[in-house]
């Protein structure tokens, strides 16, 4: 289907913000409003329930490599339609399933799912745009709050109504999205020009030793590090704040409502972070979202009100999206040729999935064994702010690698 420049940029926008809503969204961060009626509806343990989310975790930590070979060998629009399909499937399988058993086997699929969806759908469409890849990124990435906020006022509605069932309902909801939104892919996204021709060009295809030196760049290790703490405690937030705000008298209406503000707020933060990024450095601009993310969490440890919570969900909407989004280029923003960026990018995203593997069932131990939800995000706090030393050491390696560059070119 051949589309006009202006056309196609918002069409594969859109498609993406759908595509990050029922990869990211759903499959990763909608579990934590289910749980609670799950969990009573299965009777599983908050170690079993941690599990749940670690395993998800562990099928995308497993294949996010993997992933970027697939896509190099069909193409990104065969792999993002796999991941897709496969996420609808156990969308599907979840909404039937009867026992731990059978959500831990659909669970893992929603991982992999994710795995060969996300970074593939980055790669593949910010190739088309890549003088817009901050703001591009930052637009898809809004899908992952539009999905928020579709989950929050969504799922406690349905279990609001059909008592029993409703966390069914709302898993089976996500599928029939995520068959519109595979049927908009089918349609719509199309492989980048001349892919068949750099995948046989040797200039582009780097030397066997480009990987290492990807893996070894002490900024991307950074980079990495701090992702790999995103990963760990956002995903373990996103599992656990429904039920930490049920546990201490918040309404699962109310909580509900709070979700869904944290999903309206962070549609619009990667935007807007991603267009400071590019006023005040990246660099620095990582360092702040850092900072507020870390007092975001720390808001839970202190206060455990409405109010509390509701000043929670507000900072951390606020920063955490533009914060997944300022990390994301970053990645890329650290090598020098195009055909390292993929590279980068599925290189950090394993430190995030790393993180998001841990974090879950580290929570879930926590809060069954060692003195239950405040010890959980107590630790995700103390995550957090080392995660704020990983960006300030971040921001000094990047400046003396300018530096360093300006000497060389100064003295050619």
């Amino acid at each position: 289907m051949e589309l006009k420049s202006a056309s196609r940029f918002w069409i594969y926008v859109i498609t993406g913000m759908l595509s990050t809503m029922v990869a990211i969204a759903f499959a990763r961060m909608s579990y934590g409003v289910i749980l609670p009626y799950m969990s009573d509806s299965l009777s599983l343990s908050y170690k079993q329930s941690g599990f749940l989310g670690t395993i998800t975790s562990l099928g995308y930590l497993t294949l996010v490599l993997v992933a970027g070979i697939v896509a190099s060998k069909w193409g990104g629009k065969k792999t993002i339609l796999s991941g897709i399909s496969c996420t609808t499937i156990s969308f599907l399988g979840l909404a039937m399933s009867q026992s731990y058993t059978m959500s831990m086997f659909f669970m893992l699929f929603l991982g992999i799912g994710t795995a060969f969806t996300f970074t593939t759908l980055i790669s593949t469409v910010t190739a088309w745009f890549p003088s817009k890849r901050g703001f591009v990124i930052g637009l898809m990435t809004s899908g992952v709050g539009i999905g928020s906020l579709t989950t929050g006022f969504l799922v406690p509605y349905l279990n609001d109504i059909f008592p029993e069932h409703g966390w069914r309902y709302a898993w089976a909801t996500f599928s029939v999205i995520g068959c519109i939104t595979l049927i908009m892919i089918f349609l719509f996204i199309q492989n980048p020009p001349n892919t068949s021709k750099r995948s046989s060009d040797t200039k582009f295809a780097a030397p066997s030793i480009t990987p290492l030196r990807i893996y070894t760049n002490i900024n991307l290790v950074l980079v990495g590090l701090i992702y790999g703490i995103v990963g760990l405690t956002y995903l373990a937030q996103s599992i656990f704040i429904m039920s930490y705000m049920i546990e201490y008298g918040i309404d699962p209406i109310k909580a509900g409502q709070l979700i869904a503000l944290n999903g309206i707020i962070s549609i619009f933060s990667s935007p807007f972070w991603g267009y400071i990024s590019d006023r005040v450095g990246r660099s620095n601009a990582i360092i702040i979202t850092s900072i507020l993310t870390c007092l975001a969490m720390s808001v839970t440890v202190l206060s455990q009100s409405l109010l509390g919570f509701t000043l929670h969900m507000i900072l951390l909407s606020s920063t955490v999206s533009g914060l997944f989004t300022l990390v994301q280029a970053s990645s890329m923003d650290h090598v020098d040729e195009p055909h390292e960026m993929p590279i980068a990018f599925s290189y950090v995203t394993f430190y995030f999935a790393t993180g998001q593997l841990i974090g879950p069932i580290v929570s879930g131990w926590l809060i069954e064994d060692f003195g239950g939800f405040k010890t959980a995000f107590l630790m995700l706090t103390i995550t957090l702010a080392i995660g704020v030393l990983f960006a300030i050491l971040l921001r000094i390696s990047s400046r003396k690698k300018e530096k360093q560059t300006v000497n060389v070119e100064e003295t050619i």
